[in-house]
């Protein structure tokens, strides 16, 4: 028997015995980070039973994981085919995401340590690399979205049935929204998990929050990304959500108060999953309804996500369920069509939403939604990013509760937008009109206050994700204004309020686009009148090539140097070996925190550019 699977050629017919070998060792890759795994499936792959040599067919006694493996790939897809070690090559290569999302359940229930480990960890990693989820800005999806973060909503409409009014952003009732939390989906628990399950149904009424409408972007990022198995269902787990949410400022100082807390979280997180999946939806299909078609009896509810299959952990010493870790669940009919992959409407939604309060900074998470939203809106119609917001619309947006007074809602409002520029959600922001402060507390101040409109700006990073998917024009999305706020280091004392923006006019900007990034570069417009306008004063920084002198790391000196060297912030980034993102905000100065290892990457990278260049 031949057991050297480099010997055997790609296009040999293979025997049953050489198959399963074959199955292994071009699988393997896909969980070489789980050790028990890999020793249980080279058992199996390796030896036979008497019962296999007599049948040439997995026994009923073999691994349960290894045996679905062999199913979906000799049945599933090369069925009464003559299969061939480059034919389970090119099936594993093809098929990675499905076949680890159709083993999920076999191998948590087989290896019990699975129980720590989240399918969607990649898929986390890229949206924590570029900062951004992908997600619907469909009007129907925002207004869904909107109604799961609001309890106060809903009221008993008969037989003790809890329902809320679906209102369009244009004031027109569209619909209606049902929480049925006694009608789950038919999940087959064991016993000593019914009670966990419960639970979690019993809190869906209290789970309405904005964390909630979190978790609802996060799993239909997660669908739109994730591989799903065979019934279209994902695995949602609750390291997804926590790792979104818990920043490395705010990871937790021991392991036992760890312990303690992403306890507390996992039930937190799932107990809002299942509030949605309580969640049944009846829309009017794009019809506005009047008032007197509102009492008309709707029919067509469904139930906006299914859940299959959960995930629970037990105490390793009593044996004892401790809590649902994951779950399988996908979006029903009625939300398929609004985050589809194919989707004109899907958009950015910064990773900051996450790590806002849900009790202390709802207004952040509003506001945020709403901003992005509308920068994807803008993009999608051609208009103009810098297309002033009114105040009136802000607040409302925030919907800032009523116990505070005007002067409060100003401050909070301006509070949120710095809040923003601080944590690099936007560029920056500032009033479109002059506004005088010394009437502010005086009699019907506000009444102009409200009608006055604020400027904001989107990031580089905001624009370089657009870029990848999406046509910007120059002329038509990006404005004069847009381009200097896009790169403000390079102006000397460059202030972001309206007087310096006009002062910052004089240079006309140029776009120079690469495949995944958008730059600027300032070119010098010779005046046309004689009356000359005032100068915008560079920085010059000293950049001496000269290998004799010490080369220091700033991020002055790092900007110049991939200006030099004519290249894009991604490609610099990846000769580094850092993300682009990080590259991008050293070099605006928003780092909040030193890292010693990326600095010394940086600094290795420059001296090298340095010596080739000398």
């Amino acid at each position: 028997m031949t057991t050297n699977y480099s010997e055997i050629e790609d296009q040999l017919i293979l025997p049953y015995h050489l198959l399963k070998i074959a199955i292994f060792e071009e699988t393997k890759y896909l969980f070489q980070d789980r050790p028990s795994i890999i020793e249980k499936w080279f058992s199996e792959a390796y030896q036979m039973t008497e019962d296999e040599i007599r049948n040439q067919y997995p026994p009923a006694g073999m691994s349960p994981s290894f045996k679905t493996l062999y199913v979906f790939l000799t049945e599933g897809l090369y069925f009464q085919k003559h299969i061939t070690k480059g034919m389970i090559k090119e099936a594993v290569q093809r098929h990675s995401g499905t076949i680890q999302a159709t083993l999920s359940s076999f191998l948590y229930n087989e290896f019990h340590e699975e129980v720590n480990l989240s399918l969607n960890e990649k898929t986390i990693d890229q949206a924590m690399e570029q900062d951004y989820l992908y997600t619907s800005m469909d009007n129907d999806y925002h207004m869904i979205r909107n109604i799961v973060a609001k309890k106060k909503e809903f009221k008993e409409r008969g037989e003790g049935q809890l329902a809320a009014d679906l209102i369009d952003n244009k004031g027109n009732f569209r619909g209606m929204a049902e929480l049925r939390p006694t009608q789950t989906t038919n999940i087959l628990l064991k016993e000593d998990q019914e009670d966990l399950w419960m639970k979690l149904v019993d809190s869906a009424y209290n789970s309405l929050d904005e964390w909630t409408a979190d978790l609802f972007d996060l799993i239909t990022y997660l669908w739109l990304l994730s591989p799903k198995n065979s019934e279209g269902y994902i695995e949602f787990h609750s390291n997804d959500a926590l790792r979104l949410r818990h920043t490395p400022d705010t990871e937790e100082q021991t392991s036992a108060k760890g312990l303690i807390i992403r306890e507390r979280d996992r039930f937190n997180i799932m107990k809002r999953v299942v509030a949605l999946s309580s969640m049944w939806v009846s829309l009017s299909e794009g019809k506005i309804i009047t008032q007197e078609d509102k009492q008309y009896d709707f029919q067509d509810f469904k139930r906006m996500f299914d859940i299959g299959a959960i995930r629970v952990a037990y105490d390793k010493k009593t044996g004892e369920a401790q809590g649902v870790y994951a779950l399988q669940i996908k979006p029903t009919a009625i939300l398929t069509p609004l985050i589809s992959a194919s989707s004109q409407m899907i958009g950015l939604l910064h990773l900051k939403v996450f790590q806002y309060s849900h009790q202390t900074q709802k207004e952040h998470k509003r506001l945020l939604r709403y901003i992005d939203r509308q920068w994807k809106m803008r993009i999608r119609l051609k208009s103009k990013l810098t297309q002033p917001f009114k105040i009136a619309t802000l607040l409302k947006e925030m919907d800032i509760p009523i116990r505070y007074n005007w002067s409060d809602k100003k401050d909070k409002l301006e509070n949120v937008l710095d809040d923003f520029k601080s944590d690099g959600v936007i560029k920056d922001w500032e009033y479109k009109e002059v506004f005088d402060e010394s009437i502010v507390g005086k009699k019907g101040w506000y009444k102009d206050w409200i009608n006055y409109s604020i400027s904001i700006y989107p990031t580089d990073d905001l624009l370089q994700g657009y870029k990848k998917n999406v046509e910007l024009s120059t002329q038509a999305i990006l404005d004069q204004t847009i381009l200097e706020k896009i790169h403000p280091s390079n102006l000397e004392g460059t202030s972001l309020r309206t007087e310096d923006a006009k002062i910052a006019s004089s240079p006309t900007y140029a776009m120079r686009e690469s495949a995944s990034t958008l730059e600027v570069a300032a070119i010098e417009k010779t005046p046309q009148t004689s009356k000359k306008p005032k100068p915008v004063k560079f920085q010059q920084q000293a950049f001496d090539l000269d290998a004799k002198e010490e080369i220091t790391l700033s991020p002055e000196t790092m900007g110049e140097t991939i200006q030099q060297l004519n290249m894009s912030i991604r490609q610099a980034a990846e000769e580094i070996g850092i993300a682009h993102t990080t590259l991008s905000r050293y070099l605006r100065k928003e780092n909040k925190r030193q890292n010693n290892k990326n600095d010394e990457k940086m600094l290795n990278w420059l001296k090298g550019k340095t010596l080739i260049n000398t």
